[in-house]
């Protein structure tokens, strides 16, 4: 799957390549430094680099980055926090314009975004609360998500089910998806949370299988599952799979990529419905979202994108098999119109 998404991205790469010799003379109508003044130099980094989510967020903001003339470093060790905060200090050193930090946690990165803030860096930060009014914090609408894929859940069930909660805390849109879980169990007593388990250990997919397995071993009364990350429902499918019990439980969850697609619309799929933003949407706005604050415009401190519900019937009734044939049949879903500029080039293929 990796590979197929750097051959995409080339190839869209190669497409633009055109344009950006171009942009060398400055997007017309833009401010500086968009104006041809200088190149402008974005640092994105991450902290989680797995999965199909989190490979699409990068195409998307790779792609507005090229169509804006934009330089854009990567940095990224998965799940190493510490590898993180120090590549805060490396762009700093640098001299980026601007820095994008996707995901971390609040203890290790709070810090380095300030440093850089103080610096004289933007800095905007994408699922990652950094406690500082200075930079723009982007994200999912989590808590509707995680409530959308519990919503599908409870009408499923008539409201009552024994259910395996997947889910790993101290990550700011998996906290904010818990609080979706507390409200339902709150609201609808029927709903019964019988064990928690929940692990980011690499591969994501097959060590929270592996804990499954042994959950649906020792409970079996467990008929329903809510795993607020497709990698984490992934492993819960495959648990179920391994153990020949596709047909005991159901899979609420959160994301969508090709690969989840191809999983909910088998025949025997336990994979029920999942609540979703668009990743590569999202990577495009964290671009734009710091292109206007190395401008020197002003934006709002907080941005939620909007999630939609796909589930297994909806993809099986409109005959979807991958995500562009999802981004056929929901226009809706391929691009959010959020920090739009007439002078920013926006992409035109229905990539995000």
């Amino acid at each position: 799957m990796k590979l197929k998404l750097l051959v995409v991205c080339s190839i869209v790469l190669g497409m633009f390549f055109g344009a950006n010799t171009a942009l060398a003379k400055g997007l017309k109508g833009a401010p500086a430094p968009f104006d041809g003044s200088k190149k402008v130099h974005i640092a994105l980094i991450r902290q989680m680099t797995e999965g199909e989510f989190m490979q699409t967020y990068r195409a998307g903001a790779q792609i507005q980055a090229d169509l804006m003339g934009i330089k854009l470093t990567v940095f990224g060790k998965s799940m190493d926090n510490q590898a993180q905060a120090s590549f805060v200090y490396q762009a700093i050193n640098m001299g980026v314009d601007g820095i994008i930090i996707d995901h971390g946690l609040s203890e290790t990165m709070t810090k380095p975004a300030a440093d850089a803030v103080k610096a004289g860096i933007p800095v905007v930060a994408f699922d990652v609360d950094l406690k500082n009014p200075a930079i723009t914090q982007i994200a999912q609408d989590d808590e509707l998500l995680g409530m959308m894929a519990l919503k599908a859940m409870v009408k499923d069930f008539n409201g009552k089910a024994n259910v395996g909660y997947v889910n790993i805390a101290g990550i700011l849109p998996l906290d904010k998806r818990d609080r979706s879980w507390k409200k339902i169990k709150k609201e609808y007593p029927g709903i019964k949370e019988i064990v928690k388990t929940g692990t980011l250990e690499s591969p994501i997919s097959s060590k929270n299988a592996d804990q499954v397995k042994a959950v649906l071993r020792a409970n079996p009364s467990i008929n329903a599952f809510f795993a607020p990350y497709d990698e984490l429902g992934k492993g819960v499918v495959l648990a179920l799979r391994e153990l020949r019990m596709q047909d005991k439980a159901k899979v609420y969850t959160a994301d969508i990529s090709t690969q989840d697609i191809r999983e909910m619309i088998k025949k025997d799929s336990p994979w029920a419905a999942t609540a979703a933003t668009n990743p590569a949407a999202i990577g495009a706005v964290s671009v734009r979202a710091i292109a206007l604050k190395v401008a020197k415009i002003d934006i709002p401190k907080d941005i939620l994108i909007p999630p939609m519900l796909f589930t297994a019937e909806d993809l099986k009734a409109k005959n979807i098999k991958n995500m562009k044939q999802l981004r056929a049949k929901f226009p809706e879903f391929n691009s959010v119109d959020v920090l739009t500029y007439p002078w920013i080039p926006m992409d035109t293929k229905g990539l995000f």
